[in-house]
């Protein structure tokens, strides 16, 4: 039976049925992104200043690479004319013509998604951040993963109703730690585990044991409530075990694991215990900008940052620019015939800025470095940057002085969520959008020699879906790179 409307489009409409059925499509599409778009334009207008954490300059945040967004942009619109060259090519009936356009397609998908991971690559490992605990901020790079509690342990001790342990992925060993169990189920102490399968096998059949005799206990203490005894036993099955090393084992906990830790102990998430000693209980960070947004103007010079960087010269440096930055700002606004702004007063403009903390013998040579400055100044033709200077030292911050660390990833702020969520999710669009047109060229042949029309039809089904993509991308890139 042949489906009618396949190729031919209706006379009352001048649609097909694909060419409906993609545009349905779309329309969900444009719903799913608008809502995206949405929630962005209502956080960001949401947000109370010096309250809550400042919505960065889209900017400020990527830097050198808005390049890489503009050059993708340039990218999408090529491969959007690609497209449009290809389903040409193929009215045309030239089949060579049509290959040549849609491969490029491709590769313009392929140069998209390389650029853009590494962006990603650069956020989430080479861009950290540091809240204090008086909401002053670092920005810069957490080095060897600090960030990590260093621990040696002797001991562990965990439940067995539990999922395995999670301090087992980040033991630093690189051989897995011979383990002996001191305390646990009845025939269980004595074992020794010296691989990490003998581990898990352990654990798993001990955990099966426990849950059984549980079930077998709980289902005695019922029957003995069942049949009137005056005083029935309670429930009790052991369900800790503990093993101990039979050497001190080096581990590096992530934060996000573990709810405390002192000089003795760590104590993770999920109920596990580790006994022993902490090894450092700072971070290694170096410092590139510092961000003084949530402080108030007042509070400033007496900043926990000024403790933990330790550097009077990078202290200057921050409030000269400081005041640098005002006189023109007062100029800028003196010259319009208005007051400066309380808001301009607590933003970014102000009170973040570039500093250098010279390394131990370049003290004297970073005296004469350019001054640093990360934003652009109001006047037209006096954007700011980065001069020479010698190497950074390396602080180390005390773990209780902070607040919050981390990457620039989603964790990182609503920013950064909604920028991640529309970016990746956009990035699926042109994964899934360039497989499709892959598809067509690359087994398309069949249908082309059997019915060229009908293969025109879907590369002009597929190449809405791909304008489609790039048009988000034409939104997605000023919003959230320059805006």
């Amino acid at each position: 039976m042949e489906i009618p409307y396949e190729v031919t489009p209706r006379r009352d409409t001048g649609l097909y049925n694909a060419k409906l059925g993609v545009w349905l499509f779309l329309a969900s599409e444009v719903m799913l992104f608008g809502g995206l778009f949405s929630a962005y334009v209502f956080l960001r207008l949401g947000v109370q200043d010096g309250v809550d954490n400042p919505w960065p300059w889209g900017v400020s945040v990527h830097k050198s690479f808005v390049w890489l967004g503009a050059i993708n942009t340039v990218v999408l619109i090529a491969s959007s004319v690609g497209v449009v060259f290809a389903w040409v090519s193929l009215k045309e009936r030239n089949w060579r013509r049509y290959q040549i356009w849609m491969y490029f397609v491709v590769a313009c998908a392929v140069v998209f998604m390389c650029l853009k991971m590494v962006e990603y690559n650069s956020k989430l490992n080479h861009h950290h951040g540091v809240k204090l605990i008086d909401n002053s901020v670092m920005e810069g790079v957490i080095l060897d993963k600090t960030d990590q509690v260093r621990f040696d342990g002797e001991k562990i001790t965990f439940s067995l109703q539990a999922a395995l342990p999670a301090v087992l992925k980040d033991l630093d060993s690189k051989e897995f730690p011979a383990f002996t169990v001191t305390d646990g189920p009845e025939g269980a102490v004595g074992t020794e585990l010296k691989t990490a399968a003998a581990f898990r096998s352990w654990f798993h059949d001990n955990r099966r044991a426990f849950s059984q005799a549980l079930a077998e206990d709980r289902k005695r203490y019922r029957g003995e409530i069942a049949s009137g005894v005056a005083n029935p036993k309670p429930v009790s099955v052991k369900g800790t075990a503990t093993v101990t090393a039979s050497a001190p084992f080096a581990l590096h906990g992530s934060p996000r694991k573990i709810v405390g830790h002192n000089e003795t102990s760590l104590n993770y998430r999920d109920g596990v215990k580790v006994e022993g000693k902490l090894v450092a209980d700072h971070v290694v960070f170096e410092v590139h900008e510092v961000d003084m947004q949530l402080v108030l103007p007042q509070k400033q010079r007496e900043s926990v940052v000024w403790n933990v960087i330790n550097d009077d010269a990078a202290k200057q440096s921050f409030f000269t620019q400081q005041t640098q930055k005002y006189q023109e700002m007062l100029a800028y606004y003196e010259k319009r015939g208005e007051v400066v702004p309380e808001k301009m007063l607590r933003g970014r403009f102000l009170n973040v800025h570039y500093i250098h903390v010279a390394a131990d013998g370049h003290a004297e040579k970073d005296k004469h470095a350019s001054v640093h400055t990360s934003e652009p100044v109001l006047t037209a033709g006096s954007i700011g940057g980065e001069g020479e200077h010698g190497p950074s030292r390396h602080l180390e911050i005390p773990r209780d002085q902070i607040k919050f660390m981390g990457n620039h990833g989603p964790r990182y702020g609503n920013y950064y969520a909604i920028y991640f969520t529309m970016t990746a999710l956009h990035g699926l669009h042109v994964i899934g959008g360039a497989l499709v047109l892959l598809f067509f060229v690359v087994f398309g042949k069949k249908l082309y020699l059997k019915n060229p029309e009908h293969l025109a039809n879907r590369v002009e089904v597929g190449g809405l879906f791909w304008h489609f993509v790039d048009l988000i991308w034409i939104f997605l890139f000023p919003i959230m790179y320059l805006l």
